[in-house]
This record gives structure tokens, C-alpha cells and sequence, in this order.
């Protein structure tokens, strides 16, 4: 059985560092992208189970990729997670009109994030990977 991948899309280093090592071992192929355009280059030519998104990006932002994967459809049904920075109540609105699944801030604590990561990837792959 293959491994469901994850793709992380964030321009900061730091940030796809901190969600790889959180996401290690849990099962899951991560993909990190920093870059919104690759990222979507790739996602629409093979889909991923989940898209965990940062917002802020240079040439296309995370609001505007979310609106993108949701129109096509190979990826409208990918769950989107927004990973950002943005903590006002109108991001989490935003996140939600643009197509987003769920959003969690940053700084976030790793078992926060792979257990929304577990929840949304459960969900699209028909049930919860196992473990803690």
C-alpha cells in the first residue's frame, strides 16, 4: 500500500523543515514546494491526499492557489490546510470562502498539526492512519 503523500507549500525554509521533521515517520510522503506555481504544476498532474498552505508567497499566494485547486477537477476534492501566520478571525473567514478545509496558526505545536493532518488525510483516504 502506498504512503499518502502530503504536499507542504511555504516559501520559508524553516517552517518546511519544522513540518517535515513534525510529519516524520507518521506515514506520509511530504512534498515541500517553496513555491505556489510549482506547487500547482505538480498537484495537477498528480494529486495529492492533502495540501498544507502558507499564505503569504511570492508571484501567487496561498488565498489564490487554494482558489485554483479548487476550480480544477483533479484537485477539488483535496483537502486544504492552511498553515500561516495570519491569526485574525478574518484569515480563518478567508481560508474558508477561498475553498480551505481547515487552518491552523503558526507557531504551531507538531501534534496539533499531525493530528489535523491525520483527521484530513483519514477523510480522503476512506479512514485514519494508524498510531499515536
Amino acid at each position: 500500500m502506498s504512503r499518502p503523500r502530503v504536499f507542504l507549500v511555504d516559501d520559508d525554509a524553516m517552517v518546511r523543515s519544522a513540518v517535515s521533521s513534525a510529519l516524520d515517520g507518521e506515514g506520509y510522503d511530504v512534498d515541500c514546494f517553496g513555491d505556489a506555481v510549482e506547487a500547482l504544476r505538480q498537484a495537477l498532474a498528480a494529486p495529492p491526499a492533502l495540501v498544507l498552505l502558507d499564505v503569504g508567497m511570492p508571484r501567487l499566494d496561498g488565498w489564490e492557489l487554494c482558489e485554483i485547486l479548487r476550480r480544477q477537477t483533479q484537485t477539488r476534492e483535496v483537502p486544504v490546510l492552511f498553515l500561516t501566520g495570519h491569526t485574525d478571525v478574518r484569515d480563518r473567514i478567508t481560508a474558508m470562502q477561498v475553498g480551505g478545509t481547515d487552518f491552523i496558526s503558526k507557531p504551531f505545536r507538531g501534534r496539533d498539526l499531525r493530528e489535523k493532518v491525520r483527521a484530513l488525510v483519514g477523510r480522503q483516504t476512506g479512514g485514519a492512519l494508524g498510531g499515536r
